[in-house]
Parts: structure tokens; sequence; C-alpha cells
């Protein structure tokens, strides 16, 4: 029988072919197996050492969105047949899906999308991980177009569907997807959630390829988890400087200036000379000498710090001139002599 090793010290037996869920106790919803998360269905074939993954951790809030993302995609397929869905991650404090719906889905849907992923959570389906061939798994997603192509790119490296010819797919009730997991033993695991916004995404990242519908959500432990983050959400929109710059009138940005350039009205100006005076003076008192450059130069200077050679691509194409050719300073740290000096620049 495999030994196992919990963080207690223990070293209980598991009967062979028991998963390691039954020696975790209720408030797990995964489980580290020798540093790997793992579902709780999990069967070892030797000894092994277990750690027990809650809900609330950031592995267990993980799983958790994880496990909401194939709800939503399930749910939308419930409401739109027809739906072709492509991928589905757990992200930093939520989840998201990209789906191509065979109808226009506004932001007028979400609560109608949530109220179906409800139901399915309330039906407490079992997720189920299957290991079959990769000819297989082309066969069941027949009708799955992002499947398929993920399948035919991806399955002989290890990654999203498996190692070699494994595909790995995970089942809830009639509904399929492709994923490595770990998921939730089952969709009456997962526990608050909230969609928040609906918004197009290329497939790939490529605006040669089609536009999908990407939804967005938000899983916590609990109610009070879900709510103390939506909390959150509200103070710092509350808090927005470009909300609060124009509820002051301090300052704008025109379309006709480009995203993140500012105009500073005669408030904003105010505000940001008595901000910058306080810095200037800050320095002073600290003992650093300021030093002010222009800000383009020529390319040779580029080309002696290495800039040219290593950044070209992401800096500004070159200004041309009957002097030379000069860049915008890809860069802000500046000498004044020629040995190394304390400086504000």
């Amino acid at each position: 029988m495999p030994r196992l090793t919990l963080p207690d010290g223990s070293h209980p037996e598991l009967p062979e072919g028991e998963p390691v869920g039954g020696v975790l106790g209720p408030d797990a919803i995964a489980a580290r197996v020798d540093g790997e998360l793992k579902d709780l269905s999990f069967v070892p074939r030797g000894d092994v050492s277990v750690e027990p993954v809650e809900a609330g951790s950031e592995d267990g809030l993980h799983v958790l969105r994880h496990s909401a993302a194939h709800v939503l995609a399930q749910a939308v397929c419930r409401l739109w047949p027809g739906t072709k869905y492509a991928i589905g991650p757990a992200i930093e404090d939520g989840f998201y899906y990209d789906l191509a719906i065979p109808v226009h889905v506004s932001a007028d849907e979400l609560p109608r999308i949530e109220e179906e992923m409800r139901a399915i959570v309330a039906e407490d389906q079992p997720f189920i991980r299957e290991e079959v061939s990769r000819s297989e798994a082309l066969a069941r997603f027949s009708d799955q177009d992002f499947k398929r192509e993920i399948i035919e790119d991806l399955a002989e490296q290890e990654g999203e569907v498996g190692p070699g010819d494994t595909v790995i797919l995970y089942r809830n009730d009639d509904w399929l997807d492709l994923c490595l997991g770990p998921h939730v033993a089952s969709t009456g695991r997962i526990g608050a959630f909230t969609l928040t916004s609906i918004s197009g995404a290329y497939w790939r990242g490529d605006e040669k390829n089609p536009q999908l519908t990407r939804i967005y959500g938000t899983a916590w432990a609990s109610k009070e988890d879900l709510e103390a983050h939506l909390h959150r959400l509200e103070e710092a929109e509350r808090r927005d400087h470009r909300l609060l710059g124009r509820q002051l009138d301090l300052f704008s940005s025109p379309e006709e200036l480009g995203p993140g350039l500012w105009v500073w009205h005669p408030r904003g100006g105010l505000f940001r000379k008595q901000l910058e005076d306080w810095v200037r003076d800050l320095h002073l008192a600290r003992g650093y000498d300021p030093v002010v450059t222009p800000h383009i130069a020529r390319s040779v200077l580029w080309e002696t710090s290495g800039h040219l050679a290593k950044y070209s691509d992401n800096m500004y194409p070159p200004m041309q001139t009957d002097t030379g050719d000069y860049y915008v300073k890809p860069m802000n740290v500046a000498r004044a002599a020629a040995h190394p000096w304390r400086h504000a620049g």
C-alpha cells in the first residue's frame, strides 16, 4: 500500500486504488502531491507526500476559479447550443472563457448566464478526469473547431493537452473540455462567484483569426470574500485617477493626443508644480544634484549605450535630419561627468 507523508508528520497507508482525498478532510478541494497540484481523486502508485489544498489558499483559489471557468462555458453552451468554446483559464482574482456564440451576447445577458451557472453548481456534477488518445479526443471534439486545433497543434508537447499521444479531458455531466486540471471534486464545491464583464478577443490574440466573446468572472471561497473583493473594486474605481482628473478639473487626455498623454488644466498644472517643487526640495535636502537632459539625442549615443542594438524594436523611429538621425531617449539615467555621481535626473 502507498505510504503517505502528511504535513503533520503522520504516515498513513492508503489502500491500493484509493484516492488521496479520503485522508485530507472535508475542507480540502485539491491536493499537492510531491509538490504538484492534483485532484482529490488522484490515486498514487507509490509513497508520496500529500498536502491538503483549501479553497481560501492561493492554490485553492486557482483551482476553484479554473473550475468556475468550465461551468461558465457549460452554461453558455446550454443557453446557446452550437457555441464553440476556446480557452478558459484562471487569472488573478478571477477567470474568463473565450467563446464563439452563435448570437450576439451583451453584458445584459450576464445575469442570465450566472443564473444558469448556479443551476449547474446546484446539480453538484462530478468533475471526471479522463486520459484518452489523440485520435479519440479529436473524435469527441468533432464539432469544436478550437479544441481540435489545440489538440492538433499541441498534442506532441507537454502542456495544454498532455504529453505525447495522451490527451487529458475533464467531463461533468455531458459537457466535455480539454484541460490538464486539477479541478474541484464537483461543481457544488465552487464557492461564491459572479460574472463581471464581457469583451471581444481574437482567437490566439491574432486579429486575422475569428473574434470571440470573452466573458470575465471572479470566484472566491466564501460569499464574504467575494463581497470584500467587489468592495475593493468599487473603492479602486472611486479613486481612479482618470475619474478624479475629470471631476476635479485637473487634467484630460484628448483623443487627438493618444492614450496616456495628458493635458494639465490650470488647477492641475498648479497641483503638478507643487508636487515637482516638493520632490526637488526633498532630493536637494538628501544630497542629490539635479541634472536635466534633452529628450532626444543622436543615434551615436544609443549605439554606444547598446540601446539600438538591443531595444531598437521598442524605441520610437528615428527623426532624420541634415545632422544625422535623432532618437527619443529610451532611458532617463544621466551622468554629468565622466565618473559616477549621485543625480536626480
